[in-house]
């Protein structure tokens, strides 16, 4: 013993028998815990296809994978389904009922209530869209106050107007729709031009109030307003699908039933002799 150490170092046991070079069977794999990993040591990796969910959502509808596009893109149009069904129910009753038109004529105050209530609906939809059912409720009273509004306006049309309207209507808008769908062109820079015509349309519509136009002019008025809004739909279908996020289906459908009623306001209108 070196006299330098007056104490025998403490023993360590015996040491760990060393493994023959190239024999891994007695020793633990790095990844021998981990619950996927297989007898060898080689961790089990998914299958082709089978991500975990943190990976099949994006920032925006397409960037995510499939399934989840088609199912935003079903939730999307079963709410716009449900909401034109309501409006021509809701409507249709509201304009064939003498009654209630001879109602509203004599309290001018409830077609404004519903005219400007459904702005407050909206900005309250937006900022509870997120909240649910809060959200579907808020759909609903904003769909069956635009449901009234709509049926005042076309009792005073005839039937077969107002048929001719809502068979233009869906033939447009379904094509337009399906021509977005199937398109690889990028219609996120109609934007600002949608929105220069939809002012001018506004500041000429203000002007007509005070100095009414002649026939000819309203009818090239509403031409304009169609094509606008039938570009409105295609730029809203695009953005719907590329900018918005996967839980942002309310509002999608909200956008696509406003210009399927004003698409359907402005072949009233056209469609009058």
């Amino acid at each position: 013993m070196n006299p330098q150490y007056p104490v025998p170092p403490p023993s360590y046991g015996a040491a760990s028998p060393i493994s023959k070079p190239g024999n891994y069977a007695d020793q633990e794999p790095l990844l021998g815990g981990s619950p996927n990993a297989s007898p060898s040591g080689i961790y089990n990796q998914p299958a082709h296809g089978d991500l975990p969910d943190d990976f099949k959502y994006g920032v925006s509808v397409s960037e995510c994978e499939l399934a989840i596009r088609n199912a935003f893109v079903r939730k999307v149009y079963t709410i716009l389904l449900c909401q034109l069904f309501a409006t021509a129910v809701v409507g249709g009753l509201i304009s064939r009922s003498a009654t209630a038109i001879q109602w509203v004529q004599t309290h001018v105050w409830s077609l404004y209530v519903p005219l400007f209530g459904t702005l407050v609906i909206l900005g309250l939809l937006y900022w509870k869209r997120h909240s649910h059912p809060t959200n579907f409720v808020l759909l609903s009273v904003f769909t069956l106050m635009e449901a009234f509004t709509l049926g005042v306006v076309i009792a005073f049309f005839d039937n077969v107007i107002v048929l001719q309207a809502l068979v233009i209507t869906i033939g447009i808008f379904l094509g337009l729709t399906l021509f977005t769908f199937q398109s690889k062109y990028d219609f996120s820079g109609m934007g600002p031009f949608l929105f220069g015509g939809l002012l001018a349309l506004c500041l000429t519509g203000i002007v007509e109030v005070f100095f009414p136009f002649s026939h000819t002019v309203d009818m090239v008025y509403a031409g304009v307003a169609c094509l606008i809004f039938s570009g409105y739909v295609v730029y809203d279908t695009y953005m719907i699908n590329n900018r918005l996020s996967p839980d942002e289906y309310i509002m999608g459908a909200i956008s696509l039933y406003l210009e399927y009623v004003v698409l359907f306001l402005i072949f009233v209108y056209c469609v009058v002799p």
